[in-house]
């Protein structure tokens, strides 16, 4: 009886709020539609898997389902306040730690996929910034293949252009979601690798290079604003956080180069020595290459990248962070720095290899865990990608892309 009432009341906080939410505020603001040749919805339980491209994608492939739709969320996610954590709660909604293994997820998983819930992850485990499908993380398939469920696959298109993760405001544009159906016995069929190959085909993606996104779809204002998130080095010169973004501008504040951005993220100079550089992807290439280069050549003793103005905060949870003050980074291709700009503290100082963990939070945050701690810096129009970058490729993430996958 208990679990029929707790079925009866997220099945009406999904269809009349949830989806109600969905169909008034988020449908005239994100103009999402279903593919004609999209796959019905099988009924629960099943999981499902998606790219991720922008923050609503969980309630923009949910709105088609009626069924109570539970969604594996970052764990910041239920810090953002009571109201926020009931809702998330009241849904079926379940938080996993970022960046990392998270065996309490999994078990939970499983339980709500033995109740009879569909079950919504992300395999990427965060949000893309250029638009293209990120690596997976391996494991899913072994929750799909010992719940004995189905596989929904959702690929959604036009969703990062519609809501870049790094922006400051949504443009107008059209999102496709695209639904295949993977059956109980098309799983017993394939091996483990054979069924995450399936699921990295279908959410695989890249949203700026998909011809079907064309200009004349989308458009906007302020198309570069926050930029800086994401963007930390200079096309033209390769000189770090030197870039500066106006409306739908970005400027180098060294060499003088400025591109404007378009709503489908095409960079066109601006100015006639600013050399041309494709789009936004192709900038991101640009910088992991560099980024790249640069730890491999690096001596040990080297500072690869800094930054100022950082704000350090510390806890033992993700609930209680104190802020201990500003100051400025610096990396060497072993340990990470900070320096505060307040003397009377000591300067403090992580083991590249000994920090767990390392993701971003809130758009603005680089979060780590460090003997038994969390920290996290906290910038202000600087790039947190960049430091991810940096320490992604310090730790081995070259592996993974050899490998293609996480894990």
């Amino acid at each position: 009886m208990r679990h029929r009432l707790l079925y009866l009341y997220r099945w009406i906080m999904w269809n009349v709020f949830s989806r109600l939410f969905v169909r008034f505020y988020l449908g005239p603001r994100y103009h999402f539609t279903k593919s004609k040749d999209s796959a019905r919805l099988p009924k629960p339980p099943f999981v499902i898997v998606s790219n991720h491209g922008t923050f609503f994608d969980p309630w923009i492939i949910g709105y088609y389902s009626r069924y109570p739709f539970a969604i594996m969320c970052n764990d910041e996610a239920f810090t953002r306040g009571s109201v926020s954590s009931w809702y998330l709660n009241s849904i079926g909604a379940f938080p996993k730690k970022k960046g990392a293994s998270d065996f309490k997820a999994m078990k939970k998983t499983i339980s709500l996929l033995s109740s009879g819930y569909p079950v919504c992850i992300f395999p990427e485990g965060q949000t893309s910034w250029d638009g293209e499908t990120q690596l997976m993380y391996k494991g899913i398939e072994k929750i799909v293949r010992r719940s004995r469920s189905g596989l929904v696959i959702a690929r959604v298109t036009g969703n990062f252009l519609t809501k870049p993760w790094w922006a400051d405001v949504i443009r107008t544009g059209r999102i496709i979601v695209t639904y295949d159906v993977v059956s109980p016995e098309r799983i017993r069929g394939l091996s483990d690798d054979e069924l995450f190959g399936v699921m990295k085909i279908g959410i695989t993606h890249s949203d700026i290079k998909d011809p079907a996104n064309r200009p004349d779809l989308f458009s906007g204002h302020d198309l570069a604003l926050g930029l800086e998130r994401f963007v930390w080095m200079c096309p033209a010169c390769k000189k770090e956080d030197s870039l500066m973004t106006t409306s739908n501008e970005i400027r180098c504040g060294s060499c003088g180069c400025a591109w404007t951005i378009d709503a489908v993220c095409r960079l066109t100079p601006a100015n006639p020595h600013s050399p041309a550089s494709g789009d936004l992807h192709d900038l991101a290439q640009l910088q992991r290459r560099r980024v790249v280069e640069k730890v491999r050549s690096a001596s040990p003793d080297s500072v690869l990248t800094t930054s100022s103005g950082a704000r350090l905060q510390a806890g033992k949870d993700i609930f209680s962070f104190v802020e201990t003050g500003a100051g400025t980074m610096s990396l060497t291709p072993s340990r990470l720095t900070f320096t505060h700009d307040n003397a009377a503290f000591p300067p403090q100082s992580f083991p590249v290899q000994d920090m767990e963990n390392v993701v971003i939070q809130k758009r603005d945050i680089v979060e780590f865990g460090h003997e038994g701690t969390l920290y996290r810096f906290v910038f202000e129009r600087h790039s947190p990608m960049k430091w991810i970058c940096y320490l992604r490729y310090l730790k081995g993430y070259r592996k993974f892309e050899e490998q293609g996958f996480i894990g």
